[in-house]
């Protein structure tokens, strides 16, 4: 079992200056920042609060992610350049040292899986990175599964679907077969029991005829993820559906759980800022200047397998139950109760944060205000003796003088 621990950093802007002539009480808390521009959809899901307040950035977890390819298709940047895995380590999308167990270099091969870890690196830039390809037939994705759990894999996250049971004369190895049955649910209920936590795509369901959610994206041991829009541009033209969508609209593509499920689980920010175009609806500029906008449930499942990753860095002990369970019941939704497209809601990664705080009896993470009223107590005290201070230099410095304190210490202080 891994050390139980939390990796709490409360980061001022540097020292506080003060003069005579103008006293401040104001620090501020460093913002988040990022290698992509998801600042919209961070806010939205507590990202921005989990990673600039306790200072978590999945440091110590292994995220296990499945997708078509990583590094084998020819993708090109928004000024036509050719961008590659080694360009995207040097611009800082993505980190070296990914793990590639299998990767797939046939034609159609248009490395999503690069643009998953991407925006897993955005989200969480401290994990380790393990990729296996999930094209070939669902024997290939439940053969990737357990190769990444043998790899070390905390979480496992997959936008891969075959066909759904129902359709006639699919080989059998190209049917995603509703759980238990089939080598996918297979696997992913086997990691599960290992203490690995699985996240997957819900689908996106074309307008006519809806496709609802199927195969094992139904698993009750996985947590599957919807798509809600949350790009840098307040709407955007949804064409095929012929609809405007509103940032924190859910998107009209993401697939409809069944009658009598509890499925999707929840739903996540899409239309994330990546390097490189995917094609088709994917290749597409909204608000991002030299970025693509990468759409889907495809985007939202591995966003949220990142924010699982900061909430595991907190609590290394939580199941992955501790984790479903604490992304479900503080997801935030205008409805009631659990509805069809919206599961629960938008997850709310600090929210989250406090729900596995409240069921861990060892209570290693702060409350919310702990870290703002700290800073503040430390700050109102730094004042306190500029003020003091300047008022002893004033009985003996002459009127023009200034007098200009640099408390140092202020860091420590807020540490202890």
């Amino acid at each position: 079992m891994r050390d139980l621990r939390l990796l709490r950093r409360i980061v001022t802007s540097g020292v506080i200056a003060t003069t005579a002539a103008f006293v401040s009480s104001v620090a501020e808390v460093q913002a988040a920042t990022f290698t992509l521009p998801i600042e919209p959809a961070a806010k939205a899901t507590g990202v921005d609060v989990l990673r600039d307040r306790y200072g978590l950035d999945g440091t110590g977890i292994t995220i296990g992610f499945i997708s078509d390819s990583f590094a084998t298709a020819e993708t090109f940047d928004t000024s036509g350049n050719l961008d590659t895995y080694a360009t995207n380590i040097a611009k800082g999308y993505l980190p070296s040292g990914v793990n590639v167990l299998k990767d797939y270099s046939e034609p159609g091969a248009s490395d999503e899986g690069r643009a998953i870890a991407q925006l897993i690196h955005a989200v969480a830039p401290g994990a380790n990175l393990v990729f296996h390809t999930g094209v070939g037939g669902v024997d290939v994705l439940g053969q990737g599964i357990q190769a990444l759990a043998a790899a070390g894999a905390d979480i496992i996250v997959d936008d891969v679907g075959y066909n759904p049971q129902d359709i006639p004369d699919v080989p059998l190895n190209l049917i995603d077969f509703e759980p238990p049955n089939g080598s996918i649910n297979q696997a992913i209920s086997a990691v599960f029991n290992q203490g690995i936590s699985y996240f997957t795509a819900a689908g996106n369901s074309p307008l006519d005829p809806p496709i609802p959610i199927y195969g094992h994206a139904n698993n009750p041991n996985a947590l599957t993820v919807g798509a809600v829009y949350y790009g840098n541009a307040e709407s955007y033209s949804n064409r095929p559906f012929s609809v405007v969508v509103e940032q924190g609209q859910l998107q009209p593509f993401s697939a409809e759980g069944n009658s009598g499920t509890m499925k999707p689980d929840v739903v996540a920010p899409d239309a994330l800022p990546i390097s490189f175009g995917l094609g088709g609806e994917d290749a597409r500029r909204v608000a991002n200047p030299g970025f693509f906008d990468f759409f889907g449930t495809s985007a939202s499942t591995p966003y949220t397998a990142a924010v699982a990753a900061l909430l595991l860095q907190a609590d290394p002990s939580a199941t992955p139950t501790d984790i479903y369970n604490a992304l479900r019941d503080t997801a935030d939704s205008p409805l009631p109760g659990f509805d069809s497209r919206l599961g629960f809601g938008l997850i709310r990664g600090d929210k989250a944060l406090m729900a596995l705080n409240a069921r861990s009896k060892l209570k290693t993470v702060p409350e919310p205000s702990a870290a703002p009223a700290l800073l503040c107590v430390s700050v109102l005290i730094a004042s306190l003796l500029v003020k003091r201070t300047q008022q002893k230099s004033e009985a003996i410095a002459k009127p023009s003088e200034s007098l200009t304190l640099v408390h140092s210490g202020l860091t420590q202080l807020l540490d202890a």
